[in-house]
């Protein structure tokens, strides 16, 4: 009989078979379906071969020690790169070419959203994080306009009377339904290993075109109404507005309004500050260009400027992030002062790790994502070839310097956290515009788009956690939880309020131009007052937040409808533990946190305290 504990693989296999070593690193992943165990299995079977074959020794000492940390480490060894934004109103415009022919492009508002979700589905078995698109208002826009003089074509054939008021009803109608439907996909066609959603986030609330102002209307409405037969909120797509004022008016402040309504009851949108940006996104007859549109992903990736071509978002996307392990610095110095030097240190080594592994991605072959190559997802002006390496194609995209654990670096060599001293503050809004000129001078020098990442942290808040444990003990205040902090936040635990919490962490959106977000914790008595709730977004907005959202923990149970916040994870009214737990876990949702978060990220909520 084989014995597991001979071979580091196969006991890894029989503790994902047997679910006794059961991590939920990906909310979005249930690790107890087949295709999840079968996941995990070769995703350790590709860590080992990137160890043994890929990696310099440095870079694996770096990343086993938990000095900085290579994400998504199971995709490294077959090439693949991390998330991006595809330009969705190019890629409708023409034939779509999949494995069993093409697609013609779509001349219809309900075809094209349609298309896009199956475009969505494709793409997110191409790469191993998220997509997003920009600007998606502007882009469906185009296809309202197609089906409104379809109807109007119906209308002359038939001769109805007023067939404008005709066509725009019609058009209208099939917008509200095409809206549904594209929600329902998102959120029931499972589409990778592991019975996975697409990871899609959808940026809009700029276009002020009648047809641009009828999606977003259509698409609140449809989230609002929620999905299914129990009408639960849609996990996907994560939905961002994006705000602007022009004249000091709120671009759609009617819909902004609305959206904010949604917030408060479906979570999304989450709101993206599009004055919070290095470059200019209008062109020179003043008219907004969408796709300079500043624009985000779930979680919080952020596209900033590019050395090899337009600093528009799409068709590009962020190659390999790496995160710095800043507790575990801490505990290694003696003061701030030695603390700084070393993060700058390990920074440039990070940088290294990146450059790396964009080496190897850059030797695939276009052949091994067909679909993103043939179809010029990831824009490009090479004939495809599938037996022609990426190359070049890549230099467009971001390499992401992230980091995490700021606020228990200061607790080690400080005594007080950036969001209860303000000396501790000003150190540390130092140390980040320090790494973020860093990031700025080297990819000049290399020539290569890097960024400074404020880290999520979905799974490595614990991943860290975990480590600096065994090797520090269970520091009191400090490693004591089952998580680490978040990149910049203020800690959890932290009792502080809305306004101090954004004032604080504000400053830290400007440097972090890989992603960045800030977001409170409110009660749901927000609902009753959404003037009040519309003066946070806006606030925050204004003291330069770039990505912003709120969770405000609501509980519903599937048999009485009663809501509430069930924290025995039972209906109060009707006793039923048939409930939805809909908790933010970074930048997105998830409707059963208390099955699917992490023992790390389970923690975390067990901490937070509210905002308002």
């Amino acid at each position: 009989m084989v014995n597991f504990q001979d071979s580091k693989l196969l006991k890894f296999a029989n503790e994902a078979i047997n679910l006794t070593n059961v991590e939920n690193e990906n909310a979005n992943m249930p690790e107890g379906v087949f295709t999840a165990k079968l996941t995990r299995m070769s995703g350790e079977i590709s860590k080992e071969y990137a160890k043994s074959y890929l990696l310099p020794e440095k870079h694996l000492k770096m990343h086993e020690e938990g000095w900085i940390y290579i994400h998504d480490f199971s995709s490294y060894a077959v090439g693949m790169q991390n998330c991006m934004f595809i330009d969705i109103g190019n890629i409708l415009s023409r034939p779509i070419f999949t494995t069993n022919g093409t697609m013609r492009p779509p001349q219809s508002i309900r075809s094209a959203l349609q298309v896009t979700a199956v475009v969505l589905q494709c793409q997110s078995n191409a790469q191993f994080g998220g997509i997003a698109i920009n600007a998606f208002d502007f882009h469906m826009a185009t296809f309202i306009r197609k089906s409104y003089e379809k109807h109007i074509k119906v209308a002359n054939r038939y001769s109805i009377p007023n067939e404008e008021k005709y066509a725009w009803e019609q058009t209208t109608e099939e917008t509200k339904q095409a809206c549904e439907a594209f929600l329902h996909n998102l959120n029931h066609l499972e589409s990778r290993a592991g019975n996975q959603l697409p990871f899609v986030s959808i940026n809009y609330g700029c276009d002020t075109s009648k047809e641009g102002r009828l999606f977003i209307e259509c698409l609140l409405e449809a989230t609002m109404e929620g999905i299914g037969e129990q009408k639960t909120t849609p996990i996907f797509p994560i939905q961002i507005w994006q705000y602007r004022k022009e004249e000091g008016k709120i671009i759609n402040e009617d819909l902004f309004r609305r959206a904010n309504e949604c917030s408060i009851k479906r979570v999304y949108p989450n709101y993206v500050n599009t004055h919070q940006e290095v470059y200019d996104i209008k062109d020179e007859e003043g008219n907004i260009v969408p796709d300079l549109i500043p624009a985000t992903m779930g979680c919080r990736t952020r596209l900033g400027k590019n050395l090899h071509g337009s600093n528009g978002k799409s068709g590009r996307g962020n190659l390999s992030p790496v995160t710095m392990n800043l507790p575990k610095f801490a505990m290694e110095t003696s003061s701030w002062e030695e603390f700084s030097k070393m993060v700058m240190e390990m920074a440039y080594t990070g940088i290294d790790m990146m450059e790396c592994r964009l080496r190897w991605q850059r030797k695939q072959l276009m052949g091994s994502a067909p679909f993103m190559y043939k179809n010029k997802i990831w824009k490009h002006e090479q004939e495809y070839n599938e037996k022609a390496k990426i190359g070049e194609v890549l230099y467009s995209g971001t390499l992401a310097l992230g980091f995490i654990g700021l606020a228990e670096a200061l607790l080690i060599l400080e005594g007080k956290h950036h969001g209860e001293s303000e000396t501790s503050q000003a150190k540390a809004l130092k140390l980040i515009s320090d790494l973020h000129q860093f990031c700025d001078v080297e990819s000049e020098r290399r020539r290569l788009n890097i960024s400074l990442y404020a880290t999520p942290a979905e799974s490595l808040c614990h991943t860290f956690a975990k480590k600096l444990q065994e090797q520090y003990g269970r520091v009191k205040g400090i490693f004591d939880k089952e998580f680490i902090t978040n990149s910049y936040h203020v800690p959890v635990w932290h009792e502080i309020n809305y306004v101090d919490k954004i004032a604080i962490e504000a400053p830290y959106h400007q440097h972090c131009t890989g992603g960045s977000i800030t977001y409170v914790e409110l009660r749901s008595e927000i609902s009753k007052t959404p003037h009040l709730y519309k003066n946070l977004v806006e606030g925050a907005m204004e003291e330069g937040v770039y990505y912003f959202a709120t969770n405000i923990q609501k509980d519903r149970c599937l048999s009485c409808n009663h809501e509430g916040l069930f924290d025995d994870l039972k209906c109060k009214k009707c006793g039923s533990k048939d409930i939805i737990t809909l908790r933010r876990v970074t930048g997105y949702i998830t409707g059963a946190y208390h099955k699917v978060f992490n023992n790390g990220k389970k923690d975390e909520v067990r901490n937070r305290v509210k905002h308002y």
